[in-house]
């Protein structure tokens, strides 16, 4: 018999192995193809040119799922190539040459490899039209797209791959020479190290990660001297290592304790099934421990980006309360935007209100929580009279009423405000640098968004007609113009024309650059749109390489350990047991392997959205409980492949 046969032989008696590693490497190749034809299509590249965040946007997206599905292939080459090193201790067994044993391993999987990347090209010209589509769906953009190879993206997964094949085909040649013909012959029954239980790092552990969300969830208390970024890192570490220190002696004492509950312990198999498990998690702890972190960052990653596009209507709304403010130097310039606006019917103009502001310098009180943060004084600050202020909120459909009893007394508009780190205004003072000498006023209440529309005016304050006439003084005179106008989320064209007669004819506001002389609320809106769609796209699609990758990674270890068990499951079977109680045992174990690094990962997750969602001024309760439903439901059908795998391969000898 020829080696090339032998191997024939050997493909066919073990293709379930051969098929779960092939099949590994054609998802990882499909997932980078995809991601690389999306980064070259020309349609996109056509977009990139008005909308910069794509181009940049899949670049690092397609640079972290390389390194990410490289990591992937190693591991699943590992346990392929752990799987057949009883299979290589036969042929040297009988007189195969090291060299001929080592280039017909190098051949099979060079070939594999090849094979695998025809099948993901293919596959990945077939699906980049679907996921183009739908990439262009969650921006918002209507075009028709059309089906292209892209030769760039044929030639930069070739290169990537060929090049990680390469590698992984000269660790599979110098297996045999690596190792004794004894070490081959016993490569299956030998398990990692197990790291031992400690109690120490089972107290650590939970030090640990209780310390790192205490640090996290304080993190604008003025106590702790970090900075925002030393906090995060901080966290970070914290909570990976007690994480690790969880999974590899946290747990181990917990499911000692099971032992000491003796009407349980002696119930049945759960003596052989609890001193299993225990041994399982000890042995599984660095995989459980990065399934758990994997889990958390892309939990969160998934429930932070779905926010922004849950969130958006609501919040641009907000933000940009009119359809088009701008900066009005003169009617002229009023009746030339409204000339404009009547050439598209579609886009009506329903309403405008003028907008009278003086704009005075002036200290706001300080109401930081953290000292470090420094006062603002000798800001612009905007007035607007109460009758005035009505008329805005009434075109702008703000349900707000209130009385200045006193001319001392206002309201203040602060589009920066955030509850996280600043304490309330009410009851504090303003001071307003007049003409005439200082004069400080009562803050009554406050709003944290923006009188008109954001960058326009980020301080704004409403005082008593009399005050504002006493203080008027056509120096300082701000006109604005606000308008409101139909199918505003529908208004390209007018917004387009508009946009090119506000750059030609309006002079900014001020030297700002951050403050604006015409707002847009489509431009605002399209370009929300764009940015949670490209993120939404990315992030769920990162999110599902991480989770199938980290899915199969435990479904290899619990595969392999499978092969190891089937000897000590026969046993079980001679001394009485029957099938049903070695899956119902089985199931639990897994079970518990499967839920607890899931369940570890969601709460690392929800805090890490608890500071994120009031940093981003997001809801995130709805958008992170779908992501957590929808990564757990695919999880679990893992769980389930992972027990009838391992029960076939458990129940085969028996």
């Amino acid at each position: 018999m020829t080696l090339f046969n032998m191997a024939i032989k050997n493909v066919k008696r073990n293709f379930y192995n051969y098929f779960i590693y092939f099949t590994s490497m054609v998802f990882s190749i499909l997932i980078y193809f995809t991601f690389t034809s999306i980064q070259y299509n020309q349609q996109i590249l056509d977009l990139a040119d008005e909308i910069g965040k794509v181009a940049s946007g899949f670049k690092a997206a397609s640079v972290v799922i390389a390194i990410f599905v490289a990591i992937f292939i190693w591991y699943s080459n590992s346990f392929f190539t752990r799987k057949r090193k009883k299979e290589i201790g036969l042929y040297s067994l009988m007189g195969v040459k090291k060299r001929e044993i080592g280039r017909m391993l190098f051949y099979e999987n060079i070939a594999m490899g090849a094979l695998a990347l025809l099948a993901g090209i293919f596959l990945g010209s077939l699906l980049s039209k679907v996921f183009i589509m739908l990439l262009l769906k969650l921006m918002g953009i209507s075009i028709e797209v059309k089906f292209a190879i892209v030769p760039k993206a044929i030639i930069n997964t070739c290169i990537t791959f060929g090049i990680l094949f390469l590698i992984t085909s000269i660790h599979g040649y110098t297996i045999i020479y690596r190792f004794k013909l004894i070490d081959l012959f016993k490569a299956e029954s030998t398990r990692e190290k197990e790291p031992k239980a400690s109690a120490i790092l089972a107290i650590l552990s939970m030090i640990f990660i209780i310390g790192g969300y205490k640090i996290y969830l304080d993190m604008f208390d003025e106590r702790l001297n970090l900075g925002f970024g030393t906090r995060i890192l901080l966290t970070l570490v914290l909570v990976v290592i007690g994480t690790y220190f969880f999974f590899s002696s946290f747990v181990v004492f917990v499911v000692k304790l099971r032992k000491k509950n003796k009407k349980h312990f002696y119930n049945g198999i759960n003596m052989i099934g609890i001193s299993q498990l225990s041994h399982r998690i000890k042995g599984n702890s660095r995989t459980l421990a990065t399934i758990a972190v994997l889990s958390a960052t892309t939990l969160t990653a998934m429930g932070v980006t779905a926010s922004f596009a849950y969130d958006l209507k609501v919040n641009n709304k907000i933000k940009y309360p009119f359809s088009y403010v701008n900066d009005l130097t003169n009617k002229e310039v009023d009746k030339k935007i409204e000339n404009i606006m009547a050439k598209y019917p579609k886009n009506k103009l329903l309403g405008s209100v003028d907008v009278n502001l003086l704009r005075f310098k002036g200290d706001l009180p300080n109401v930081f929580r953290n000292i470090q943060f420094a006062v603002d004084k000798d800001v612009n600050i905007d007035v607007i009279s109460q009758s005035n202020f009505n008329e805005t909120a009434k075109l702008r459909g703000l349900d707000y009423k209130f009385t200045l009893n006193n001319p001392n007394e206002i309201v203040l508009f602060d589009e920066s405000h955030s509850n996280k780190i600043m304490d309330s205004y009410t009851g504090q003072t303003l001071k307003l640098k007049l003409p005439t000498g200082n004069k400080n006023f009562k803050i009554i209440d406050f709003k944290s968004y923006p009188l008109l529309s954001q960058y326009m005016s980020r301080i704004t304050i409403v005082v008593q007609d009399n005050v504002y006439k006493e203080v008027f003084n056509n120096k300082n005179i701000h006109k604005v113009k606000a308008y409101m106008n139909a199918n505003e989320e529908d208004s390209e064209q007018l917004t387009e024309e508009l946009m090119n007669f506000a750059d030609k004819s309006l002079k900014p506001l001020t030297k700002d650059p951050m403050m604006w002389h015409f707002s847009s609320y489509y431009i605002m809106y399209k370009s929300g749109l764009v940015t949670s769609g490209l993120l939404m796209f990315t992030a769920g699609f990162l999110g599902l390489v991480f989770l199938l990758a980290t899915g199969s990674i435990i479904f290899f270890k619990q595969l392999s350990e499978a092969n190891d068990d089937k000897e000590r499951y026969s046993l079980l079977k001679k001394i009485g047991v029957n099938k049903k109680e070695i899956k119902n045992s089985i199931s639990k174990q897994l079970l518990f392997v499967f839920l607890l690094p899931l369940i570890l990962g969601i709460i690392h997750s929800l805090v890490a959205v608890s500071i994120l969602g009031d940093a981003l001024n997001l809801d995130l309760t709805i958008p992170l409980g779908i992501s957590v439903g929808a990564y757990a439901l695919i999880y679990m059908v893992y769980y389930l492949i992972t027990v009838s795998s391992y029960n076939k391969t458990v129940n085969s000898k028996i």
